[in-house]
């Protein structure tokens, strides 16, 4: 189980806000702190486990995760940061977060769910640990953090749930999170106003969410190189600017033959074919709300040949033309 290295850099700070060293506690913990400034690095989390229980042993603050909110920033995510930053709306970004959590723990889930009045947001990571209940206190504080950036300061839940006990003084929750608590729930999770969801926000840019959504899908193909799969993905993204995406051509440039690939993926219940149109599926959904790029400019750069196979291809994908869909996104 991985975390995104520079996503580090808010323990970094907040242990530095107690007055200690954090330098120590990383190596110990078998991290070297130039990690957090490399945006392909990834870190076991119970190395980062480690980390936060020795911090603990010093400081003894439980509070220590609701806290860790005040020194994270979405840049600390990187292009996914960049993406909520400029998402639309809540909805868009929340969104977003839930397809790209893989970004931030490879074993993280963020379910979205939502009735008449409220959006909730649930997260699940299958990681015991000693002081599970700190991590559960960060999830929602740095979830209600990074909807204030984006939506506004004064931006209150209407709900926050979380899995552990009631804590016997909760006046730092609620000072937080300004809306009414819930303890021993079977997840953590946040609910918003629905009335919230889909306002305009200020700081909304389609192109550059939807840039760096593209870098992300990227970074996730490339993630695991150990991975059939994601080779084959990474190798695909690489060549489709070209428009040079064919079996063939994408087996030699991981050194194999076609048959040898061919073989790789269907031990993984997977095919060239099926994977071509899921990434040209995914990237589709992006660029076509770019409205800066024309549909030609799409076609070429999902590497078809003509814009009618990628009107055709995009209909089978989605039930409407490409046409309707940017249409419906502007």
């Amino acid at each position: 189980m991985s975390f995104f290295a520079p996503a580090a850099s808010s323990l970094w700070k907040q242990i530095e806000s107690y007055k200690i060293d954090p330098g120590p506690l990383f190596r110990e913990a078998g991290i070297d702190p130039e990690l957090l400034y490399d945006a392909n690095a990834r870190i076991p989390l119970a190395r980062i486990e480690k980390v936060i229980d020795r911090t603990l042993a010093q400081v003894n603050d439980e509070l220590f995760g609701i806290k860790e909110a005040d020194y994270f920033r979405p840049a600390h995510l990187g292009a996914l940061g960049f993406a909520w930053l400029a998402s639309s709306s809540l909805r868009t970004a929340f969104n977003r977060l839930s397809r790209y959590a893989r970004v931030i723990n490879d074993q993280l889930t963020i379910t979205l769910g939502e009735d008449m009045k409220h959006f909730t947001v649930q997260t699940h990571l299958p990681f015991e640990g000693e002081n599970e209940y700190i991590r559960d206190q960060a999830q929602m504080a740095v979830l209600t953090k990074v909807s204030r950036i984006i939506a506004g300061k004064d931006l209150n839940p209407a709900l926050v749930r979380f899995r552990h006990a009631e804590p016997v003084d909760t006046s730092y929750y609620f000072s937080y999170f300004r809306c009414p608590l819930e303890f021993g729930a079977d997840c953590n999770s946040l609910l918003l106003p629905i009335s919230q969801m889909d306002k305009k926000l200020k700081g909304g840019n389609h192109q550059l969410a939807q840039l760096n959504d593209h870098m992300v899908v990227k970074y996730l193909a490339h993630a695991d190189k150990q991975d059939i799969v994601n080779r084959v993905k990474a190798a695909i993204i690489d060549a489709l600017a070209s428009g040079s995406v064919k079996e063939t051509s994408i087996a030699q440039s991981l050194h194999m033959t076609s048959r040898n690939m061919h073989r790789k993926l269907q031990k993984e219940a997977c095919t060239f074919k099926t994977l071509l149109t899921d990434i040209r599926q995914e990237l589709a959904q992006q660029y076509i709300q770019d409205q800066t790029l024309t549909l030609t400019e799409i076609s070429f750069m999902l590497g078809f040949s003509e814009v009618s196979s990628f009107s055709r291809a995009f209909k089978g994908w989605t039930g409407v033309p490409p046409s309707e869909a940017r249409q419906a996104a502007g």
